[in-house]
């Protein structure tokens, strides 16, 4: 009786179809020293799974995650080592590029004539030089007035022609409403 519902049950476990109490009942039997001689291959099978569940490891899920957390630590200082090293260099080259401009706003400008009249003199031969490129640019603008002159006669055509077309708008108006 007891060999038959061994054998459904085996059954059972090979196409995954045990409850765990039944797992157990197996594991049971085959490791109780009173096996049929015909289950004998499956003693080492159920026997290796009796230690596998003794020897349980409890700690094993512990120390997975120490080591998890521990690598993601080290990850973590890794990046803030880097990270306070390029903020350091930022902040060096940045006091650096102050420190140029403060040192480089010291100086003063001298004034380069002591006399006022000389200053006075040079700052009027400057402004005559800009006023001299100036004018010669204007001067090369002269063609252009040549060519307004010539389109008057066709503007003052135009005002005539644009007076007819007026006229005759306002006869049209006049005839629409007789």
């Amino acid at each position: 009786m007891e060999s038959q519902r061994i054998h459904i049950l085996l059954q059972k476990y090979f196409e995954a179809e045990t409850t765990l109490d039944e797992e157990n009942e197996l594991i049971t039997y085959f490791t109780s020293g009173e096996v049929d001689e015909n289950l004998k291959t499956y003693v080492p099978m159920f026997s290796g799974m009796k230690e596998l569940s003794t020897d349980e490891n409890t700690n094993l899920g512990d120390d997975l995650m120490n080591y998890i957390l521990e690598s993601e630590h080290k990850e973590k200082l890794r990046y803030r080592w880097m990270w306070q090293i390029v903020t350091g260099v930022a902040a060096s080259v940045i006091l650096v590029m102050l420190a140029v401009n403060f040192y480089g706003n010291q100086n003063r400008w001298d004034d380069t004539f002591s006399d006022p009249k000389q200053a006075y003199a040079e700052a009027s031969k400057t402004l005559e030089f800009v006023a001299g490129k100036y004018n010669k640019g204007l001067a090369q603008l002269k063609p252009m007035e040549r060519i307004e002159n010539a389109t008057d006669p066709l503007h003052s055509g135009i005002s005539a022609l644009n007076k007819g077309f007026e006229q005759m708008e306002s006869l049209n108006k006049k005839l629409k409403k007789e």
